[in-house]
């Protein structure tokens, strides 16, 4: 089990849990990085003439040796963000690196206008603006980085922040004034944010309980409508169809008229036909069986038959059979197997069904027989995995299935154990030598190149073969043992595969064993 921090409880309740779906992140972000990828322009001219912006806004005050440097430290400090804007791949780094820069544009701005105070209020469009990321770093950034410039430049340099003359004197305590302001801008914010997720969720649940009400009239119509529709056939002992319900034509494409007189049973797979037999003998007692029953088009669907013998009834007269489609179901129940005795990826076996098929193997070996068990490990497939993405790693995990498919008989069964790991049960070989013309089959196989996004590879693998006779190594055993030897194949890298003997170092069998139970 995992261990998960818990949030405090009060910081859950001053930050609201919002997380944008990735589109919405996406957009916004894009919106924000344009934005500031015109400001820097923008900044970059205002910067070059700052002497005049100085003199047109009556700003004589903000000219300073230090004044020079810094605004252009904040406008590259800027140019930087916006560059960097679209090299940040995660969502909260890529979010806090355009706040900054919008933040030092705001500075910057500030700076070029000689501490005029009616700029200030470009910090707080930027607020709004990177408020839109909903992301509460963002909001403590802008608190911490207000406060901090506000004191810094305002200390060295104060006719760059204020235009006041007593705001010189007392810089520290104007700084935290306006940053007293931002905070209280970003309260507002996260209040907003709440309210807005409240109206969400209260949205989501009227659409839930909508939706939860729309699918009980739909299983409501289902069941007084379309359940109902069961064909009911009445036919004699002989199977001759005395009467149909009109049902049969939507379920079953014939018409009523054309199934009276016909034999029932010619309508049932000969091979379930024999699920009938002894239900004559119950009476009236309901019996059910599931048959393949033949559509008007010719194809066979599985229906659920109930069948009562009603012939000593006077108002029936007959044997009555009442019938549905559950192919649907049938389908899906055997997906349901399938996969969960299959690999999803490669459609191979599991671990699961793989050591079941050795345990019938192993108990059903015949005597004098023997069997082998190969364990296959993909050699530098994590490599593969970072270079080249996760789905080519999929595609090559793909292609080696197919090709130890192709490598053994239709009566061997081969299966993935997880990751790259995979493993052949060969039954009732001869000797082991049969194992190893298999493995080194397979080498060749996998050695045919294989285009993965674009690049040509050649997959290598290491196997690891054990074999066994009447009486001997168990499952478990079976296949520490050809684990043991796949890592004396892997260490030798000579021929790729190795036969389990008695000499091999053991000290692989602990970690084999915590993988196959």
């Amino acid at each position: 089990m995992t261990n998960q921090k818990r949030v405090p409880t009060w910081i859950s309740m001053l930050i609201p849990d919002i997380r944008l779906s990735e589109e919405t992140f996406a957009a916004r972000h894009r919106t924000l990085r344009v934005v500031l990828t015109m400001l820097f322009p923008v900044l970059v001219g205002m910067a070059a003439f700052r002497d005049r912006i100085y003199g047109l806004l009556q700003q004589p005050h903000a000219g300073h040796t230090h004044g020079e440097v810094i605004v252009w430290v904040l406008v590259a400090a800027t140019g930087v963000c916006a560059g960097m804007a679209g090299l940040v791949r995660s969502r909260r780094g890529g979010s806090l690196v355009v706040s900054l820069g919008l933040l030092l544009g705001s500075a910057a701005l500030v700076h070029a206008g000689g501490g005029l105070t009616d700029l200030h209020f470009g910090f707080f469009v930027v607020l709004g603006l990177i408020s839109l990321y909903q992301e509460w770093l963002t909001l403590v950034l802008s608190v911490g980085l207000v406060t901090v410039h506000h004191i810094l430049v305002g200390s060295v340099v104060p006719g760059l922040v204020f235009s006041d003359p007593l705001a010189w004197q007392h810089p520290v305590f104007f700084a935290l004034l306006h940053a007293v302001f931002v905070l209280a801008m970003c309260a507002v914010q996260l209040a907003y944010w709440r309210f807005t997720r409240e109206a969400q969720v209260e949205m989501y649940t009227v659409q839930e309980q909508a939706a939860e009400q729309l699918r009980r009239r739909e299983e409501r119509y289902r069941a007084l409508v379309q359940d109902s529709c069961d064909v009911i056939n009445v036919m004699d002992r002989d199977g001759v169809i005395e009467s149909v319900s009109p049902a049969v034509h939507a379920v079953m494409g014939y018409l009523p008229e054309d199934l009276v007189g016909t034999s029932y049973y010619g309508l049932i797979h000969p091979d379930d036909v024999m699920a009938f037999q002894g239900f004559q003998d119950v009476g009236s007692a309901a019996q059910r069986a599931e048959v393949r029953t033949r559509h008007a088009d010719g194809s066979w669907h599985w229906h659920d038959v109930t069948w009562r013998d009603l012939t000593g009834h006077p108002a029936v007269g007959g044997i009555v059979v009442s019938h549905r489609d559950v192919t649907e179901r049938r389908e899906f129940q055997d997906l349901l197997q399938h996969e969960a005795a299959h690999d999803v990826l490669t459609g191979l076996a599991n671990r699961g069904a793989l050591l079941k098929a050795l345990d019938r193997a192993l108990a059903t070996l015949p005597a004098g027989g023997c069997l082998a068990v190969l364990f296959i490990d993909l050699n530098d497939f994590k490599p593969i995995n970072d270079t080249l993405g996760h789905e080519a790693g999929d595609n090559l995990l793909i292609a080696v299935a197919n090709t130890l498919q192709r490598s053994v008989l239709g009566s061997d069964t081969v299966g993935r154990l997880g990751g790259d790991e995979f493993a052949v049960v060969l039954g009732d070989i001869t000797s082991q030598n049969n194992a190893v013309a298999v493995a080194t089959r397979i080498l060749g196989g996998l050695a045919e190149p294989v285009t993965l996004a674009g690049t040509t590879i050649r997959c290598t693998a290491s196997i690891g073969i054990a074999v066994t006779g009447p009486g001997g190594a168990g499952t478990d055993q079976l296949l520490q043992r050809a684990d043991a030897a796949m890592y004396h194949a892997k260490r030798a890298k000579d021929t790729g595969w190795a036969v389990y003997r008695d000499d091999i170092v053991n000290v692989n069998l602990s970690h084999a064993g915590s993988k196959v139970r």
